[in-house]
């Protein structure tokens, strides 16, 4: 079944020029010019059961701003793990870093070349599709570890609580092929980056990752990402795991790390 891109900028130009060369891809493509009709398609699709793949989003916008409506879209469990590429003349750092602190999958900046959307829009899917990743979790439960591969045939990870009273239920649990998350219990919702940064972290408790290797690991090969980026994502992942946020650990100059 072809993926399903819904295309959001307040000019009807580039919505149509965006659609033709997705369309050519094989790609069903929606178009809408503001964020709320947008939101009115989103609706659409979910009643039927399908939903968006991906949406392209620009940001300065009438009534509402891109960045205004992917934060609610992030906000919202069943809209939050939509891929979102924004797609802006909004060029200065500060706007990058707010657009992937938003939970943005890539940033493109106006003008645009159609061969580097339609190369970004593929990398997108291809990893909000498949997760393929070769590194090694652990998963521990009462001291004993075992070893597990990111993948297709692996399930679980478990980063259990260290309370003397905890219950079976108390800890991090990231089920890798449902891409949820539980938190003592109570399931919380995070991005797909920020899923996948957490995974890495916990696939080695106690060892150091460089920013360098995790946007290598984590972002697509073509996305064009800062360093900061890391570190926007780690504070939105220590804030979200609550108490176990303490685990998280900066080392000045290296980089994280998932230790007690």
């Amino acid at each position: 079944m072809a993926k399903t891109i819904l295309i959001v900028d307040d000019e009807s130009d580039i919505c149509e020029i965006l659609r033709f060369n997705l369309e050519m891809e094989g790609y069903d493509v929606l178009t809408a010019e503001d964020a709320d009709d947008a939101q009115g398609k989103v609706d659409a699709t979910l009643a039927r059961g399908r939903g968006v793949d991906l949406i392209l989003l620009d940001v300065m916008m009438t009534t509402k701003s891109g960045f205004e409506w992917a934060r609610e879209l992030k906000a919202a469990p069943r809209t939050a793990g939509i891929p979102i590429i924004f797609c802006t003349a909004k060029t200065m750092e500060e706007d990058l870093l707010q657009g992937f602190a938003l939970g943005s999958d890539d940033y493109i900046c106006k003008p645009f070349r159609i061969s580097e959307v339609k190369a970004r829009v593929k990398a997108v899917l291809r990893r909000s599709t498949v997760h393929e990743s070769g590194v090694a979790v652990t998963q521990r439960r009462e001291g004993a570890e075992t070893t597990l591969p990111i993948g297709k045939d692996s399930n679980v990870l478990l980063f259990p609580a260290a309370d003397a009273d905890a219950g079976e239920r108390d800890g991090i649990v990231l089920d890798l092929d449902r891409k949820e998350c539980r938190i003592d219990g109570r399931e919380v919702v995070f991005t797909k980056l920020e899923f996948e940064v957490l995974a890495l972290l916990l696939s080695k408790p106690g060892q150091v990752f460089s920013r360098e290797k995790i946007l290598q690991t984590v972002w697509p090969s073509d996305a064009i990402v800062l360093d900061r980026t890391v570190d926007v994502n780690i504070t939105r992942i220590r804030k979200k795991i609550g108490r176990y946020g303490e685990c998280l650990r900066t080392k000045f100059g290296y980089g994280y790390m998932f230790t007690r």
